[in-house]
């Protein structure tokens, strides 16, 4: 089976520049990609061929096709994977040339950007989920803005009918689109800021606040607390938990406790302060702490779930990919490591 000829070479943006880079940086896949050089393979072929798991070989075979690196077709029951030739005729001075940084490129950047967030959260033109990073939650209000007039006043009703044409839960739409500044709310009626900034909030001043006096000054200030509040909130709450793979390693006999959570904040460091307190559940890996001391071993983040926030994305099931390949990778359990068992998960 040969590899069909693909278009003159393409003309890669930054980040897909960065994400080739990416996906080669890894020895299991530069395994998988000669063996594409060969001929096309399907995933079960790789992995006898290779000495892996099928789901470990499915997973680099993913990086790849999400870093334009490869094609797939289905043949028969098997999807047949074949390397891109454009992209490989791409030399290592073209990928790590910067592109340009002028106006159209980056006006490209956010259409893509743009186009990406309607196809990952609009189903035939309505929205079948709300993203949780600001930065496209704000692509989507600004759907819903486009369809109010500037410069006409709306009463509620008519705002939650307008809402509910893309989106069932018109109250949390209504109360975004005046919390971010898209819009001013007088009592029942509802306007457009017109150049409003976003993320700004819709506050209007009092004739108070005009005026400059005392009370008006504590409420200006009470109100600029309660904003900076409310965006530091927003900020933890936007902010992904990482989900990853940890190792202990004891570095005078090379042996590992390999660990795997989807909150990577506190395992090391409840790792650590077990084992100083003589209290860890392994009692093989306390004891080479006590024997060798604390400065002989060391806590450290192997690999990171790359979060996306779009539908169907589940960080359970990635993390469950990531825990097969370092299993396989290090091969923990004892008496080679210190891992009593395969379900490392905390």
């Amino acid at each position: 089976m040969a590899i069909e000829a693909d278009p003159p070479a393409p003309e890669l943006g930054l980040d897909a520049r960065i994400g080739v880079l990416k996906a080669l940086a890894d020895a299991s896949r530069l395994q998988v990609v000669n063996a594409l050089l060969e001929r096309p393979h399907c995933a079960e072929e790789l992995a006898e061929r290779l000495g892996r798991a099928p789901s470990t070989v499915s997973f680099h075979l993913r990086k790849l096709d999400e870093a334009g690196l490869v094609t797939k077709r289905k043949t028969q029951y098997y999807l047949v994977y074949a390397l891109r030739d454009d992209v490989l005729r791409l030399s290592l001075r073209e990928l790590v040339t910067v592109p340009s940084a002028g106006g159209g490129p980056a006006r490209r950047r956010v259409e893509r950007a743009r186009s990406q967030v309607m196809r990952s959260f609009f189903r035939g033109g309505v929205l079948v989920q709300m993203p949780k990073q600001w930065r496209k939650r704000r692509i989507v209000l600004e759907q819903f803005l486009a369809r109010f007039e500037a410069g006409r006043r709306y009463r509620e009703q008519e705002v939650n009918a307008i809402i509910q044409a893309l989106y069932p839960d018109h109250c949390t739409i209504r109360r975004m689109l005046v919390d971010e500044g898209y819009m001013a709310r007088d009592g029942q009626f509802y306007e457009v800021i017109e150049g409003g900034t976003p993320g700004a909030g819709a506050a209007t001043e009092t004739p108070e606040a005009a005026t400059g006096t005392p009370e008006a000054t504590k409420r200006k200030a009470g109100e600029s607390t309660m904003e900076t509040r409310k965006e530091l909130k927003r900020q933890y709450l936007e902010t992904p938990k990482q989900a990853g793979i940890f190792q202990v390693k004891n570095t005078v006999n090379g042996k590992v406790l390999l660990g795997s959570s989807t909150n990577l904040h506190g395992p090391l460091n409840k790792h650590r302060f077990m084992l100083s307190i003589g209290g860890h559940s392994n009692q093989e890996l306390q004891k080479d702490w006590k024997q060798h001391g604390a400065d002989a071993f060391t806590f450290e983040v192997l690999e990171v779930v790359p979060q996306k926030d779009e539908p169907g994305f589940s960080l359970a099931d990635e993390l469950t990919l990531l825990e097969q390949i370092w299993l396989e990778k290090l091969s923990p359990l004892a008496p080679r490591g210190y891992n009593t068992t395969t379900r490392i998960r905390e």
